[in-house]
């Protein structure tokens, strides 16, 4: 009796100690917990196993989609930039431009239910359709599924993205405490198959231009024709690139200007800031602001990095500063403060107090007072050329409702504009023309100063759209001719004249 009294005390010492479980021996309980701490890597494993599709890639695409967190259930609604119907780390797609999550389902047999919702099963539906994009043909390298990842992204905006993040690696700790490496892949490089609209700059110039549909927005003159008031701050519910590529998609019927990138603070522009972006889903906010996406879900603070913050934070600063909007939470909006909006972006994990801070940091760090503006277009009384000088309106990039042009030839026909200078003093001189590869390599603009004419020339197939500073010079008071555009250069091609605007800073 004694002895089987003391077998049970030692008995209960070891369950105590955890050596023994409902679950199996000591070695087994390590095994388990092993395989749950990387279950992202075994479901990565066994869907490119079974579909023949690399591993590496596959983990690329979670972390760009999504930081390998399962996102919101986001379901497609028209108009709305940041309701493209993507679910799941894969973000599978159902919208007017793809099905990919439909097409998953056909392929696996798997519900479309629980594509969206179920995170083994959405790694499985996306390699299954990559699998399927490639054809029979599977390259034994990553570099080979480029074109496919483009196709499934979207675009060639969203491949290079996934790319780079081969190209670098990346690593993440979800939100259950699992660590997700990609290692840098040697000898992967984004393709960079996209290539900007030859001669097209960006408004911003930290930002390049990538451009949308013309079904996406409207043309507009602002703020000539409309003020400019207010900047509204989004958040794309998506990846970087696939927020670039869906605006380009006419079939998005949404847009924004400038969409900004978690990881590093990367600013693409995809609508020219004079246009009016489909951003805010409400007609008159759309006329007067700017829409700014940035990166990331609104349920996830960890898209909103320092890097994102000061990048747009220093842009917003810019366009404060050039339309003159004060800086403040009447004029720096939330999208969910919208009226009519239903959305909540960006979200209680947005920091508006380090982002208010950040944007006075970089506005005061440049700050001018502007004390005087005028702008004169080649529609206007204060406008004067010869009958040698052609109307036209055919650029959408032009200043107004059209432009004026003219040949080369040396002879002393300058297209002319009189500006009103209130008093003599030092102006900042800039000058708005479409661009077009036919237009002039070295047009001259004269500027009259206080010690007379001062010749700048400027490339015409190149920076068109948006105002471009000549220069600082010193110009004598008076309503005179003051700048003139000159017909008279070894330039070849049309020389534009269209606007010019004067500014006087403090």
């Amino acid at each position: 009796m004694r002895r089987i009294a003391s077998i049970f005390l030692i008995l209960c010492a070891i369950v105590a100690a955890g050596l023994i479980g409902p679950g199996g021996d000591a070695k087994a309980q390590g095994k388990q917990g092993t395989t749950q701490d990387h279950a992202i890597q075994s479901e990565v494993q066994a869907a490119a196993k079974k579909y023949g599709v690399p591993e590496k890639l596959l983990l690329a695409m979670g972390y760009v989609n999504s930081r390998w967190e399962m996102p919101p259930v986001s379901p497609y609604k028209k108009g709305n930039p940041d309701a493209r119907g993507t679910y799941g780390v894969m973000q599978l797609a159902q919208n007017p431009s793809q099905n990919t999550l439909g097409e998953a389902a056909k392929l696996t047999g798997i519900s479309e239910k629980k594509l969206e919702m179920n995170r083994a099963a959405n790694i499985r539906g996306a390699a299954a359709v990559l699998s399927r994009m490639q054809g029979k043909n599977k390259p034994s390298s990553v570099e080979g599924w480029y074109r496919t990842v483009a196709k499934y992204g979207g675009g060639s905006v969203y491949a290079d993205q996934v790319f780079q993040t081969l190209e670098q690696g990346a690593s993440t700790k979800t939100s259950s405490g699992e660590q997700v490496r990609i290692s840098p892949q040697p000898g992967v490089k984004p393709q960079a198959t996209y290539s900007p609209q030859s001669g097209s700059r960006a408004d911003y110039r930290r930002a390049r231009w990538y451009g949308t549909n013309g079904n996406n927005y409207t043309p507009a003159n602002r703020p000539h024709d409309l003020k400019i008031n207010k900047i509204v701050i989004h958040v794309t519910q998506s990846s970087w690139g696939s927020a670039i590529n869906w605006f380009k998609d006419p079939r998005a019927q949404a847009s924004a200007h400038y969409v900004i990138r978690s990881r590093d603070g990367f600013i693409g522009q995809s609508v020219r800031e004079h246009n009016i972006a489909w951003h805010a889903g409400n007609w008159n906010y759309n006329q007067h602001s700017i829409g700014i996406e940035h990166e990331g879900y609104v349920n996830n603070p960890k898209w909103f990095t320092n890097a994102m913050y000061h990048s747009s934070a220093r842009l917003v600063a810019h366009l404060c500063r050039k339309y003159h909007i004060p800086i403040n939470r009447k004029h720096i909006i939330g999208h969910y403060q919208v009226p009519g909006s239903d959305h909540t972006d960006p979200g209680r994990y947005w920091n508006w107090h380090k982002y208010m801070r950040l944007i006075r940091h970089y506005a005061g760090a440049h700050h001018r007072k502007l004390v005087y503006q005028q702008i004169v277009d080649n529609s206007s009384s204060r406008f004067q050329a010869s009958k040698h000088w052609g109307h036209s309106h055919w650029s959408k990039l032009r200043h107004g409702s059209g432009y004026r042009f003219a040949r080369p030839k040396s002879v002393s026909d300058p297209a002319k504009f009189y500006m009103k200078v209130p008093r003599t003093a030092r102006y900042a001189v800039y000058a708005w023309w479409p661009a077009d590869s036919g237009y002039n390599s070295r047009a001259p603009i004269g500027v009259k100063t206080t010690s007379g004419f001062r010749w700048v020339h400027v490339n015409q197939r190149k920076n068109g759209g948006h105002w471009v500073r000549l220069g600082t010079f010193r110009m004598p008071k008076g309503k005179a001719r003051r700048i003139m555009v000159s017909r008279w250069t070894s330039g070849k091609g049309l020389i534009i004249a269209d606007a010019v605007m004067i500014r006087r800073y403090r």
